[in-house]
């Protein structure tokens, strides 16, 4: 990711941020909540199949699909039993905002950036690590520089596989700090590489990781101080180069004397990558759940908002079949990899539009429309860098039909009963049959765990 241009401090924006975020908590109602009481020994050591969303106060909640159970991870307090005898949740504090909660694999914990306002009115940006279920939180991170990675965010956060260490972005004076934690151990971060852009995805072991950095994409075979990236191509775009979710592939765009093309080699073998498909000037791509394809979106002006279309290539590039030809701004494979969801601009009437259809599809006639709706800032933000953020925030249920989105709804599925709220919701909406979106929440962000 590139941080905010000509390097923004977070003064200005935090003043304004912290005068919103204390009037809402001033007129927000807190949801009901359900009785901490009644948590089982079992579901206090990982949350599964449940929702995390941030409301418009910075305050980190999970909830289920069904709207029912929301618990209160931050911002309030609490008392209940566990399996470790009693605990008590964070305190409420009105100087603590959080942002980008984030899901480890295994529902235990997530991730959190955190921002708060001192004594002095300074800034103070920390990385939190949260139980899932109890609220109890540990810093793992604290910037030694007040800037944001992108708009709205102080860091990005991306559990590896084992959910055992986190990688985050976090702004420095000459660019983007990646850096990794292991949070059992509590040793410090360990520093991976400096600059921007810089875009990443992990191998499916947690071993490895993959960075686009500059224009070089280079292969991280240990995560270690000082440990130099192997080169596997210069390159441009592009933004994530992508792992095979089992990490025996490597897929990233390079740039030839016919234009542009997409690459795939074996990890023990990168010096023999072949080209799979041409691309347009600009184009994102993602792995199929089982590794034996590759969803990719391009357009021709690099300068474009949206791409021109979505296919689906078979990782030996032997095949190749269009999904759509119409305007894509984001796209999300299922987990089980049988639909790809999408949304689409519409420009005309000034709205988006989450979309579905099955992977199998050869066109878009098997494609239909879920919701259109108006994203939340940060959802705006997310689908802006959604080949990054696909990797480390799930819009999708675990189960492959549902998914969750934040933000205002547009016609035709608007309110009917006279009355529509202000501010974003949460809405969960139904993938695979025909009901309809179900609102479940008052939030800006959210986020379905993947277990």
């Amino acid at each position: 990711m590139t941080s905010l241009s000509s390097r923004v401090t977070l003064g200005l924006l935090l003043i304004l941020l912290g005068i919103s975020l204390l009037a809402c908590r001033a007129i927000q109602p807190a949801p009901t909540l359900s009785g901490p009481g009644n948590i089982s020994s079992e579901a206090a050591k990982v949350s599964v199949d449940r929702i995390t969303y941030l409301d418009a106060a910075g305050d980190v909640f999970t909830i289920k699909g069904d709207g029912s159970d929301p618990q209160r991870l931050t911002g309030g307090t609490r008392v209940s039993s566990g399996p470790s005898g009693p605990f008590m949740a964070q305190s409420l504090n009105f100087n603590n905002v959080h942002a980008w909660p984030t899901w480890a694999p295994d529902g235990s914990k997530l991730a959190a950036s955190r921002i708060r306002v001192t004594g002095d009115q300074s800034a103070e940006l920390t990385v939190q690590v949260l139980n899932a279920v109890t609220g109890r939180s540990s810093t793992v991170f604290s910037n030694n520089f007040p800037g944001l990675v992108a708009e709205g965010s102080p860091h990005y956060l991306y559990w590896s596989p084992d959910s055992r260490s986190l990688s985050f972005l976090a702004s420095a004076p000459n660019g983007l700090d990646l850096l990794v934690v292991d949070t059992v151990s509590g040793d410090d971060p360990i520093a991976i590489e400096r600059g921007a852009p810089l875009y990443y995805s992990w191998a499916g072991d947690g071993s490895s990781l993959l960075v686009h950095i500059g224009e070089q994409v280079k292969l991280f075979r240990e995560l270690s101080d000082h440990v130099a990236g192997e080169p596997l191509a210069t390159a441009r775009g592009f933004r994530v180069p992508a792992f095979s979710s089992d990490g025996r592939r490597v897929a990233y765009a390079v740039h030839g004397d016919s234009g542009e093309s997409l690459s795939v080699a074996e990890a023990h073998d990168v010096d023999n990558a072949r080209q799979v498909l041409d691309l347009g000037a600009f184009s994102a791509f993602m792995w199929s759940p089982d590794g034996s394809e590759l969803a990719v979106a391009d357009q021709q002006s690099p300068n474009s908002v949206v791409f021109e279309r979505l296919r689906i290539v078979a990782a030996d590039g032997e095949s190749v079949r269009t999904i759509t030809e119409d305007p894509v701004l984001a796209f999300y494979w299922s987990p089980n990899g049988e639909r790809i969801a999408w949304v689409a601009l519409d420009q005309e009437n000034r709205r988006f539009e989450w979309r579905v259809i099955p992977s199998a599809a050869t066109d878009a006639s098997r494609s239909r429309a879920l919701v259109a709706f108006n994203p939340s800032r940060d959802v705006l933000t997310m689908l802006s860098f959604f080949d990054q953020y696909a990797y480390s925030h799930s819009p999708w249920s675990p189960d492959s039909t549902r998914l969750v989105v934040a933000g205002t709804q547009a016609a035709p599925f608007e309110r009917r009963n006279g009355h529509t709220p202000t501010g974003a919701r949460v809405f969960v909406i139904d993938a695979v049959g025909d009901v309809p979106p179900r609102e479940i929440a008052e939030g800006i962000l959210a986020f379905w765990s993947w277990n």
